[in-house]
């Protein structure tokens, strides 16, 4: 992982106890050892395994020797609630479960993993009735390590936008995923890391970085407390910091009370379209010489493209205000976008692209891109379309290309709205009206047939007349609405809290009209 090996690899800070700090050698000892405890159990190549415990450098270090021995780590994101877990670990159909002790009671009073024949506990604590994976005495050879084309991992994606589906990544993907993240970040080897995500602090070890692994909640980063974020920053010098646009707002809003980020050299945000008026406020908490990237991509094609604040703020904030897309940069290295006609068929193929300019549904193909979903042959015929060999993923999302090949997004063709005869995206639509005072998030919304409707939350303080002043944009721009609400505040996903649940709140403005 790291031609230094005495470097620190990990660090768990935490506020009650004296925290961990594992070098580079001690995480590819600890994987090692618990390789052969495994295997030792039973977990061998191909296994399926769930696993559900709080980041820790224990946690990443079962994770580099599941791969090491050519077992498949199921991850299932804790937060999308108890009938998404049994559903989507049920469909897994796991050889093994290895949890935290918390994990563990959950999976035996819930029925999670009925079929696991090894259980295991990871971390402190003892449960009767399963085994506890503990390191080895001594490590070995790993008796099959993944090939590039071989299945490593079964990472869900949320279901914020639709039933949660498995992508299944081959090591190749993985091996692809990290390299263009640091390509694209320009990342150096040395940095240290604080991510609010745990699947981004898993990449730094392998990208040569340090790993500290903030004490929070990590199934609800909302609520996460800015001030201890800042002070771990403060103090372990970080260099980069990823966080979901909800978490970047509380970092901004703490952030602007304690003299900045000057620190950072790097913030990055993603889970949700970060919107430009959040660049704009936490761009002068940065030193100059500092960047915020805003990375696109989703579980099965993750990164795609990436801007940068200069990106957003510049030339192409004029785009952006005028509702006609929002800037996603350009694709990351060895990738390949396209826009297919909007609504095409399954079964497309590349000669169908459009022009640049044209809008329609954003494709991509590239070595980080998963072939396949887990079990979900209608979600394969619908995403996915071999061209040559090479798997290309329709995403969903509505996006175009400029002259220059920088790609633009709209919104998820899902979240579309039909009246008046347009179909009209919701994201971008939504971006003419974040910069109106008292204004925190807007959604653009169907609420019934033939009517839609512009729902605002307020910022504290918010005008009296932010509902006006929206009312008489609306009409400027000839945006066709029944109504403009105000909601106090919106529901959002459960992994990032940052996209909006576009269609609980159609149905609340629907019941309101």
């Amino acid at each position: 992982m790291s031609d230094r090996p005495r470097a620190v690899a990990i660090m768990a800070p935490s506020r009650r106890k004296a925290g961990q700090s594992w070098t580079f050698e001690r995480l590819a000892e600890a994987s090692d050892r618990l390789a052969v405890a495994m295997l030792t159990m039973g977990i061998g190549p191909g296994c399926r395994v769930a696993m559900m415990a709080p980041p820790s450098p224990t946690l990443f270090a079962a994770l580099f020797g599941l791969f090491r021995i050519g077992a498949v780590a199921v991850m299932v994101d804790p937060g999308m609630g108890l009938a998404g877990l049994r559903k989507c670990l049920g469909e897994a159909d796991c050889h093994a479960f290895i949890g935290s002790p918390k994990a563990i009671i959950a999976r035996w009073a819930l029925g999670l993993c009925p079929r696991a024949r090894v259980v295991a506990s990871l971390g402190a604590g003892w449960v009767p009735g399963c085994q506890a994976l503990r390191e080895a005495a001594a490590g070995g050879s790993p008796s099959h390590p993944a090939g590039p084309g071989d299945t490593a991992a079964i990472l869900y994606t949320s279901g914020s936008t639709g039933p949660a589906k498995g992508a299944v990544y081959s090591a190749g993907n993985l091996a692809a995923q990290v390299s263009a993240l640091g390509s694209m970040l320009d990342i150096a080897p040395g940095e240290t890391d604080l991510s609010t995500f745990p699947l981004f602090g898993l990449y730094a070890p392998v990208l040569r970085m340090t790993a500290v692994i903030p004490p929070m909640d990590f199934t609800r980063p909302a609520s996460v407390d800015a001030g201890m974020l800042l002070d771990l920053a403060a103090r372990h010098r970080v260099d980069n910091l990823f966080a979901s646009p909800a978490v970047l707002a509380r970092l901004a809003a703490g952030a602007e009370s304690r003299g900045g980020l000057s620190g950072l050299k790097r913030l990055v945000s993603a889970g949700a379209p970060v919107p430009w008026t959040l660049v704009r406020r936490v761009r002068p908490l940065l030193r100059p010489d500092a960047r915020l990237h805003t990375p696109y991509g989703m579980t099965e094609a993750l990164p795609v493209a990436c801007a940068s604040d200069r990106e957003i703020l510049g030339e192409a904030l004029e785009v952006t205000r005028a509702g006609r897309g929002i800037c996603l940069g350009r694709p990351a290295p060895g990738t390949r976008v396209m826009i297919l006609p909007e609504g095409g068929a399954t079964g497309m193929d590349s000669q169908q692209a459009l022009a640049h300019g044209g809008r329609g549904e954003i494709a991509v193909a590239g070595p980080q891109v998963t072939r396949a979903y887990w079990n979900r042959p209608e979600a394969d015929e619908r995403h996915k379309i071999i061209l040559n060999g090479e798997v290309v993923h329709r995403t969903g999302d509505l996006g175009w290309l400029d002259e220059r090949g920088m790609l633009w997004y709209l919104g998820r063709q899902a979240h579309v709205v039909s009246v008046a005869g347009w179909a009209i995206p919701a994201d971008a639509t939504e971006a003419m009206f974040l910069d109106l005072p008292g204004v925190a998030r807007a959604a653009f919304v169907a609420c019934g047939k033939g009517r839609a409707a512009l729902v605002l939350e307020p910022a504290p303080g918010a005008p009296d007349t932010m509902v006006a002043m929206a009312l008489e944009r609306a009409t400027k721009v000839g945006l066709p609405i029944s109504s403009v609400m105000v909601h106090p505040r919106f529901p959002v996903d459960r992994r990032h809290n940052s996209k909006i649940e576009r269609e609980t709140l159609a149905a609340w403005a629907a019941a309101k009209l």
